[in-house]
């Protein structure tokens, strides 16, 4: 998602001037005056790293299931925007687990240590049998420790262990992105605010914008089953917490539709974005979108117009089809008359 005040969008010049139209089939273009003159930029991610947090207790069969026949979707937008991504995966196990029912003392001894890389690998974009790597990676089992400290095993993967166990898997200029896969509550010692700017700070705090994290957990227990319920699902706040903190997806493991779920994933992880707003609220009839130059009329249906919300307040809200979304450093444009913001203006007249 972006604004005109954050690291996807810059404010193109002052609100009210003339604006440069370019239509698209026409080599010329004509200047109409517009209150509203905002400017976008599709990032380039460039180098992403991608820390999977998977929950090694003894529920979380099914999701580690459904999780590794998804790698193609995972990977939807990495793709679309050509992403030089590295994937690796830790589990929750922090404390020492224990041997005991269909878990054996040999079972228990392959249980990597808080923070380490399963297997001691990662995946890479060059990876010609990624699938088959992932879907190993994330089955990571379920005889971890039934104390799930996912917070803290991330954070030992990307501090304590990122310049020996896990060597090569943190890039210097890459950004870095977490998502958290887990059925219960965080139990890990330290705040979710400590967690958080120990992650920033991974990144040297240059920009708040190089790390997010997503979490696929349980959001609301009523959308369980109650055969989850009964194998321990409990609601994840710390996990969620995170992610909203820092402009992540949330998702509910409970639900069924994970192909979904983990596409959302790899939008946030890729770092591209469906959804610009607008820096005022405008008059939705007068509307005018371009992508380097080119207008994308509203009757297209290429992209469409919602009154949203941003940071808590109504904001004017673009949002592209996916199949359309704007290209990795691309300019978005939106010119526009300031209005109330309604969504039911919009694209009117757009066929007369």
């Amino acid at each position: 998602m972006a604004r005109w005040t954050n690291w996807t969008a810059s404010c193109a010049g002052a609100l009210v001037g003339f604006a440069a139209i370019f239509w698209a089939g026409c080599s010329e273009y004509a200047y109409i005056k517009h209150e509203g003159d905002d400017s976008f930029f599709q990032v380039e991610a460039g180098e992403v790293d991608v820390l999977l947090v998977v929950d090694n207790s003894c529920s979380m069969q099914p999701y580690q299931q459904e999780l590794s026949e998804h790698f193609d979707y995972f990977l939807t937008y990495f793709i679309e925007g050509d992403v030089d991504y590295q994937i690796g995966v830790v589990t929750t196990s922090v404390t020492e687990p224990i041997a005991g029912g269909t878990c054996s003392e040999s079972d228990v001894a392959a249980v990597p240590d808080a923070g380490e890389l399963v297997d001691g690998i990662y995946i890479t974009s060059d990876d010609d049998n990624g699938e088959e790597i992932f879907s190993d990676l994330v089955s990571v089992g379920i005889c971890g420790s039934g104390y799930e400290m996912g917070l803290e095993s991330a954070f030992r993967a990307v501090s304590s262990l990122a310049d020996t166990t896990n060597a090569g898997f943190l890039r210097e200029e890459a950004y870095l992105s977490i998502i958290f896969v887990s059925d219960e509550e965080d139990a890990s010692p330290q705040g979710v605010n400590d967690y958080i700017n120990a992650f920033r700070e991974v990144k040297g705090q240059r920009s708040r914008d190089v790390f997010n994290a997503s979490s696929l957990v349980v959001t609301d227990e009523e959308e369980c089953t109650a055969s989850q319920l009964a194998s321990g699902a409990t609601q994840s706040e710390r996990y969620v917490d995170v992610a909203e903190q820092t402009e992540g997806v949330i998702g509910n493991i409970c639900a069924e539709d994970f192909t979904s779920i983990v596409t959302e994933l790899s939008l946030a992880s890729s770092r591209l974005t469906d959804t610009f707003y607008l820096s005022q609220l405008p008059a939705a009839s007068s509307l005018v979108v371009g992508i380097d130059g080119e207008e994308i009329t509203c009757d297209t249906g290429e992209w469409t117009y919602v009154l949203g919300e941003y940071e808590g307040e109504p904001a004017g809200t673009i949002v592209f089809d996916r199949e359309h979304m704007p290209p990795p450093s691309s300019r978005i444009t939106a010119v526009y008359d300031l209005g109330d913001g309604d969504e039911a203006d919009f694209c009117l007249g757009a066929s007369e």
